[in-house]
């Protein structure tokens, strides 16, 4: 038996990082100098730690040298929360962190809610973005997307009905049992172990004004945001039978994106295709979009154009083999 001369990543690393205001930031970093930065943006109420979720990839990750970093929001995980703090402001601390570790380009990643942050990362330093990638992304920032309904509730109201998630870790991150992600092992309680990050690792209690707050956002005077100038590669990625972000939406971020190179739609799917297809999302942001993830007898490969048309004629299914075993990928 060959010992391990190291030890074995058990989750990121979390750090710091003071602002100028003296407010503490905190960050995760995963990869190493010189790879390809990503800075990922989870969904509604995550927090850095939602990053974990797509480690099931993390071989490719390294194999493709794509280092990603999340930048913890605003009262979820160990930020502090404070209700006068806005996009822009968590744009600012992104920003701090890219030029605390002396990254200028990078691509960006959102999923989910993580849209309305993206957009505003991304239409405040449109030169540095190297590419999009966004998941079934929320378009309540967008320029000329009506404001949402919910925009006539108070922090009170929105307090009383987000209680019960912050209080139940588990109602926040449970997935349906035939949910694709359950084919991961341990992917759900990781999930879990996110929301209790979210609501309670700062001794917050379950207090539901982050996630009222974040909700509270896209109706704020300066919510939208103009992506007009923002001319890197864009893939979109969604699933046609998401009932979250319907895939109408899809238009909507295509119509306000000057560079849409790919539009992914998955039939059948829901909205776990940032999960479902992480794989392909590190694929194109490593500069390799003219291929596509492919499990072809047995063996997960790379292949582009034709030869993947080809592949996928003769019964070559999407993704690495080892979502083979899956049937039903409709809920999610």
């Amino acid at each position: 038996m060959r010992l391990q001369q190291s030890f074995d990543p058990i989750g990121p690393q979390v750090h710091s990082l003071t602002m100028d205001n003296g407010r503490q930031v905190y960050y995760i970093d995963e990869g190493e100098p010189g790879w390809k930065p990503m800075v990922f943006l989870g969904g509604q109420g995550t927090s850095l730690q939602a990053f974990q979720l797509n480690e099931m990839y993390r071989s490719t990750r390294e194999q493709l040298h794509v280092r990603t970093i999340s930048v913890e929001r605003n009262g979820f995980g160990e930020s502090p929360y404070d209700p006068s703090l806005g996009y822009e402001d968590y744009v600012d601390e992104v920003l701090a962190v890219l030029r605390h570790l002396h990254v200028n380009r990078f691509a960006i990643e959102a999923v989910s809610g993580g849209g309305a942050y993206a957009a505003h990362l991304a239409a405040r330093v449109p030169h540095r973005v190297r590419s999009l990638h966004l998941a079934s992304v929320s378009p309540l920032t967008l320029v000329g997307t009506p404001r949402p309904a919910s925009c006539s509730l108070t922090m009170k109201e929105r307090n009383a009905s987000n209680i019960a998630y912050t209080h139940n870790p588990k109602v926040w991150w449970a997935e349906p049992d035939d949910a694709p992600v359950k084919l991961i092992p341990g992917w759900q309680d990781e999930a879990y172990l996110d929301a209790a990050r979210s609501f309670f690792v700062n001794g917050q209690l379950g207090d539901p004004s982050p996630l009222s707050h974040e909700g509270q956002l896209p109706c704020l005077p300066g919510a939208a945001a103009d992506l007009s100038e923002v001319h890197a590669p864009a893939y979109l990625y969604w699933g046609d039978s998401d009932s979250s972000v319907p895939i109408s939406t899809m238009a909507l971020w295509a119509k306000a994106l000057p560079n849409v190179v790919a539009e992914r739609v998955y039939p059948g799917e829901g909205h776990t295709v940032q999960y479902r297809h992480g794989d392909q999302i590190l694929v194109d942001a490593a500069g390799l979009g003219r291929y596509t993830v492919l499990c072809s007898h047995g063996r997960s490969v790379l292949l582009a154009g034709r030869k993947a048309a080809r592949a996928q004629r003769a019964g070559a299914t999407l993704g690495i083999c080892a979502w083979q075993p899956a049937t039903a990928w409709g809920r999610g």
